[in-house]
């Protein structure tokens, strides 16, 4: 079915969402100005569209949630399929609550109880009763918050309930932390400087070698080389800007190594590190 051209919606329009799950339908119950349109989330996931949109209107509600559903109607990532009576429970502004402030671990600590019908402003946030604990009957009051779409898509595919939030927020807050842990370790690991090679036929001799360049920046790496005969200490950092500066890093390479009994055997770089197309360049000292 080609998607309606419609840009606004009205009262009672039951929108159709497609998740990685299957399709999921709100209802619009009223309008949220600026906080997008209130919605009422209906229970299940459907492989089939349902023939019978009367009697999905008739299902109590999961929760309601301020949905920025006319931008997803406008660019085509919702649909409206029906239009139907909003039960007489749902046509009142629902109370919902708000969380006001998280601990260190991401957990609300402290909610506001407010009606969907008063925006979030600071008189209403001033005037608004604080709760540090909730009754089982509030933990299942809807919540306060505005989904775009992609966050509406994501909480209907994995089941997302009032009772369910600080579970999955935490969960969420897990997952960001890992995927930046891992991004970081990808980031250290992909890193190439110009790379110097230094041999020493004593590993106390390399280890020391090595921490003299440590402590002027670079990234040590010691170890016995391809034959086992010598110790290869291998040191990163960024290339030099300069011819000058070149010339005089490799005059201090050969004296460290000589002054630890070892030799300096050049030195290897990704070509656009020096400032060249290509992908990598070598220059041994014999």
């Amino acid at each position: 079915m080609k998607r309606t051209s419609k840009k606004k919606a009205r009262i009672g329009d039951i929108v159709e969402i497609s998740t990685p799950t299957g399709l999921a339908y709100v209802q619009y119950t009223h309008d949220g100005g600026s906080s997008g349109e209130l919605v009422r989330v209906f229970p299940g996931l459907y492989v089939n569209r349902p023939a019978d949109f009367a009697a999905l209107a008739r299902q109590k509600e999961l929760y309601f949630v301020f949905y920025i559903m006319n931008y997803a109607l406008r660019v085509g990532l919702a649909e409206i399929i029906s239009n139907q009576p909003v039960p007489e429970w749902a046509k009142p502004y629902p109370t919902m609550r708000h969380a006001v402030a998280l601990d260190d671990f991401g957990r609300v600590v402290c909610w506001r109880i407010i009606s969907a019908a008063n925006p979030l402003t600071v008189e209403e946030l001033i005037r608004a009763p604080r709760f540090t604990e909730l009754t089982l009957e509030q933990t299942r009051l809807s919540i306060y918050e505005i989904w775009p779409h992609a966050a509406m898509v994501k909480n209907l595919a994995r089941g997302w309930i009032p009772e369910r939030a600080e579970e999955l927020h935490l969960k969420d807050k897990a997952e960001l932390a890992e995927k930046r842990k891992n991004q970081a370790v990808a980031d250290e690991s992909s890193y190439q400087g110009m790379r110097h090679f230094l041999y020493f036929s004593k590993r106390r001799n390399a280890q020391e070698a090595g921490e003299q360049l440590h402590n002027r920046g670079f990234s040590v790496e010691v170890g016995k080389n391809s034959d086992g005969e010598q110790w290869a200490l291998v040191a990163t950092k960024d290339a030099p800007k300069t011819g000058e500066e070149m010339d005089e890093l490799r005059e201090e390479m050969e004296g460290l190594a000589a002054q630890f009994g070892g030799d300096y055997d050049g030195w290897e770089a990704p070509l656009d590190s020096l400032g060249s197309g290509g992908s990598e360049q070598r220059e041994k000292t014999n």
